[in-house]
């Protein structure tokens, strides 16, 4: 019972997924450094003979104490780590300089790693408490059992990088501050007497100053900075207005033949997708009452059809979406929305957040221009640079909907690692990615953009899949065996995915985009889990081959391995029988 309310005061303080992991270096590295001091006492000071032997006694002794007071799976664990780093104290037999600087750099550590995830320290939660020294001394006892125990109980995985999460945010405007603030906006657009042949924009600098003070209350407004704090912690990320960006948009049914196509196409708003670590994102607002225009967001299967005071936020040089109309609704006035812009950015990195922020509002301001001369085009130039905007938006759409700039990148990186490298870092840094995804993807399953994930996965199946047969052709040798077994395989796969559909084959249920559906027809209804054992015989297959295997012998073993963890994964993990049980119950 003690362990059990420790583990549950320690978890609320531990759910970051990098602050685990920086404790699984800072941890043992204090407990390398107590068993090299321990022994260096017992050795220096007590003067007494087999100290190391002692310093192991004395190890072993603590992880028997624990032998009753915890589950003994994670008993196990936490005492082959104890031993572990036992070890590493003996091997290594640091001075007590060196033990006494991996002491300090393991506390220091471990408040750093605090710091960078904006969580706050266990051992801060009761240092103004009068019994804190027993607390504390209960704390560093149990310490290492309960790192261990909150693993299972993070927010994400440790692999949380690679999988693409929907990072799409929505509210609403409904206190009456915000209500009569919208109003005012409408009614203002409204004396405009904005065109309808051709959207209209007004920018945020060039507004009178009544209506640009009542679109900056509503920019800054509780209701927009909650949204965003829902997804980014306030104690972690700062979210700052990008003034220069903000404009109020009116639409209009004329849309073709100029650049407003654009909208009406699958694109991404900006250049800067490269950026590290921080945000630039645009919020559409519903100023006034629509049902004919809704936007969508294709890779994480969202539909917004925003109405008086809904709002939704995206990544500007990101999210990749498109307006569409509903041709069974008219809107009762002309569509009016106020876009809205901000940066994102961890607080520790307020610099590289304004230089995302500058640049995102100097390319807005450039496509802007472009904008403006091709929204009515005259002639052939202005007709010529219509046509340049669609296409260009059109090939940045391909590039990030297809093959993504992230993984575009990392294949780069991979290819000049060959170049500088190894001759196959190419091949092994590419050829067991997907799999890396899928194991991640599984653990997580809240909060994944579903389309990113298939993008992903297809394309470093691909590319794994591309490398196998180029290696299969080069080194042939005639062997029927072999081509029967990759035919049967891969046939197997085939027909298994067919039978689930595309979204069910890529977690459609474990994400819980799809019902739990038990498929029982072929090959489901003769084979348990047919498209991972059906890829499994394909690879053996192409391993028997004599030249491969002789060429590549550790290619498709490595291959097999992750097959055999991720189905090890869904058979523990398996989400038909949770779901079954879920229904029972």
């Amino acid at each position: 019972m003690e362990f059990q309310r420790i583990c549950k005061e320690f978890r609320p303080y531990h759910k970051n997924a990098l602050n685990m992991a920086l404790h699984l270096i800072t941890t043992p590295m204090g407990i390398i450094s107590a068993c090299s001091l321990l022994r260096i006492y017992l050795d220096y000071q007590l003067q007494l003979p087999r100290s190391v032997q002692l310093s192991q006694l004395a190890v072993a002794f603590y992880c028997w104490t624990l032998f009753i007071k915890m589950p003994v799976r994670l008993w196990i664990v936490n005492t082959i780590c104890m031993a572990f780093c036992s070890y590493i104290s003996t091997v290594y037999d640091p001075n007590p300089y060196i033990a006494l600087g991996l002491m300090a750099g393991a506390y220091l550590g471990q408040d750093l790693a605090h710091w960078l995830t904006g969580e706050s320290t266990f051992q801060s939660s009761y240092m103004k408490k009068k019994d804190w020294p027993s607390m504390l001394l209960e704390h560093t006892y149990y310490l290492l059992p309960c790192v261990l125990d909150a693993i299972p109980h993070m927010e994400t995985t440790f692999l949380y990088w690679l999988v693409p999460t929907n990072n799409v945010v929505s509210s609403k405007i409904t206190d009456p501050e915000g209500r009569q603030n919208l109003a005012d906006m409408r009614q203002w657009v409204l004396d405009q007497k904005p065109s309808k042949d051709h959207t209209t924009h007004w920018w945020f600098a060039t507004l009178p100053e009544k209506a640009k003070e009542c679109f900056a209350t509503i920019a800054s407004s509780p209701p927009l900075m909650e949204m965003f704090h829902k997804k980014f912690p306030s104690n972690l990320y700062a979210c700052e207005v990008i003034p220069g960006m903000n404009e109020i948009y009116v639409a209009s049914e004329n849309y073709k033949q100029n650049s407003d196509t654009v909208f009406y196409m699958r694109h991404v708003d900006g250049p800067w997708y490269l950026f590290p670590l921080c945000g630039a994102y645009r919020c559409i607002l519903a100023v006034n009452k629509n049902e004919r225009i809704s936007t969508v967001f294709p890779h994480v299967n969202q539909k917004h059809t925003l109405s008086d005071g809904d709002v939704v936020g995206f990544d500007f040089n990101r999210e990749v979406h498109y307006i569409e109309n509903n041709l069974d609704t008219v809107n009762s006035e002309t569509r009016i929305t106020l876009k809205l812009h901000y940066v994102v950015y961890p607080k520790c990195l307020k610099p590289l957040g304004k230089v995302l922020a500058a640049l995102t509002t100097m390319y807005d301001i450039t496509a802007r221009n472009l904008f403006l001369v091709t929204l009515k085009p005259k002639g052939l130039i202005g007709q010529g640079l219509a046509y340049i905007v669609i296409i260009a938006t059109r090939l940045m759409f391909l590039a990030e909907n297809y093959l993504g700039y992230y993984n575009l990148v990392y294949v780069t990186v991979a290819a000049l690692a060959t170049r500088f490298a190894h001759p196959y870092a190419f091949l092994v840094l590419t050829s067991y990615m997907h799999y890396w995804m899928y194991i991640a993807t599984y653990a997580q399953k809240t909060n994944v953009a579903h389309g990113l994930f298939k993008r992903n996965v297809i394309f470093y199946k691909t590319l794994a899949v591309s490398q196998l047969a180029f290696y299969y052709i080069t080194n042939w040798e005639f062997d029927p065996a072999s081509l029967a077994m990759i035919a049967v395989g891969y046939g197997l796969s085939a027909s298994a995915a067919v039978a689930l559909g595309v979204d069910r084959t890529y977690f459609g249920v474990e994400l819980g985009l799809c019902e739990p559906k038990w498929v029982s027809s072929f090959p489901y209804n003769k084979i348990p889990h047919p498209m991972i054992l059906g890829s499994i015989m394909a690879l053996l297959g192409i391993h028997k081959m004599a030249g491969f295997q002789a060429a590549m012998p550790y290619l498709v073993p490595g291959h097999v391995a992750m097959y055999m963890l991720h189905l090890s994964q869904e058979m523990i993990f398996d989400v038909y029988r949770w779901a079954a049980t879920k229904k029972v119950q």
